[in-house]
């Protein structure tokens, strides 16, 4: 019985997917969690990381915004990528991705950190 249970979860956590959470994790750690923090984030009107219900409330808005412009925005995530880029309320641009000299700031990584700020951990 564990034979089989550990083989599916080795599966489940293939080298891929741990490559997008840890890539999520690294953004967020350098880029993210200055203000995104779950201590911090009312501070400065941000959704808390892992605070599902905030970020189900961000991922509704931003499927509203991408319905409203399909031109623009093919999914929600396109929304909140966008967002992120330009910077939204007090948010810099590319959160403070620029501003760390370790961090990849490409749209994988900016995507994978609203992807690992989102889940609950």
């Amino acid at each position: 019985m564990y034979r089989g249970w550990s083989l599916a979860l080795l599966m489940a956590m293939s080298p891929l997917a741990l490559a997008e959470s840890d890539l999520g994790q690294k953004t967020y750690e350098a880029a993210c969690q200055n203000c995104h923090a779950p201590n911090l984030a009312g501070g400065v009107k941000a959704p808390a990381a892992f605070d599902e219900k905030a970020w189900s409330t961000v991922f509704e808005r931003a499927a509203v915004k991408a319905k409203e412009n399909p031109s623009q925005f093919k999914t929600p995530m396109d929304y909140l990528l966008y967002n992120v880029k330009i910077g939204k309320g007090l948010m810099h641009h590319n959160g403070l991705c620029n501003e760390s000299v370790t961090t990849n700031c490409s749209d994988e990584a900016l995507t994978q950190a609203i992807v690992y700020m989102s889940k609950k951990h």
